[in-house]
């Protein structure tokens, strides 16, 4: 009797610890060190670069232009992905400065703004083909390296797939039918 019973006690206490372990691989399975936001950008202004652009700011000549930004939640279809509203609810700002290079289609790219509450500077630049898909529509891709974010964060990055036409603001497209200007994906990345 008492070996059955210091048995079912290790077992007990067997059990208990590999609940405690399965329980604490859950918890650090669904931690995690970086948020994700898929947000959609909207063109407000552009300008002729203002003090704002100032190269001692921005890093680089911001001759190009000045732009500001809304960006908005998107929402997708959980079965695959396709994006099916991407126009949501404001979720942050963006003013953007943009700077010639030599190869005409890469421009440098500096913005400070923020995004679901959290503020950011960043660094970058984007890279053009013109008309393409059809004639009057620029695709670009662009990135920007964020730093000067909230304690708690180590850095992020913002990659964005863009839309230009010749209607330079607002939602609608010139050809019509495209979704302008970007979808950005924003990954910040927190201290452990």
């Amino acid at each position: 009797m008492p070996v059955m019973r210091l048995s079912v006690t290790l077992v007990t206490i067997a059990f208990g610890c590999l609940q405690s372990v399965a329980a604490a691989q859950a918890r650090s399975a669904g931690a995690t060190v970086e948020d994700i936001y898929i947000a959609r950008s909207v063109r407000i202004t552009r300008s002729m670069p203002t003090d704002f652009c100032a190269e001692s700011r921005v890093g680089f000549a911001g001759d190009a232009f000045e732009d500001s930004y809304t960006f908005h939640a998107t929402e997708s279809r959980m079965s695959d992905g396709k994006m099916t509203n991407p126009h949501g609810n404001r979720i942050g700002q963006m003013r953007a400065c943009f700077g010639a290079t030599p190869n005409p289609l890469k421009i440098n790219f500096y913005a400070e703004g923020d995004l679901a509450a959290v503020s950011f500077i960043g660094k970058g630049e984007c890279e053009l083909k013109a008309d393409f898909p059809e004639a009057g529509i620029t695709v670009g891709r662009c990135f920007l390296d964020l730093t000067n974010l909230p304690r708690g964060y180590t850095g992020g990055l913002l990659t964005s797939n863009t839309i230009l036409s010749r209607k330079a603001f607002g939602e609608a497209s010139d050809p019509p039918g495209y979704v302008q200007a970007s979808i950005a994906t924003v990954r910040l990345w927190k201290q452990r």
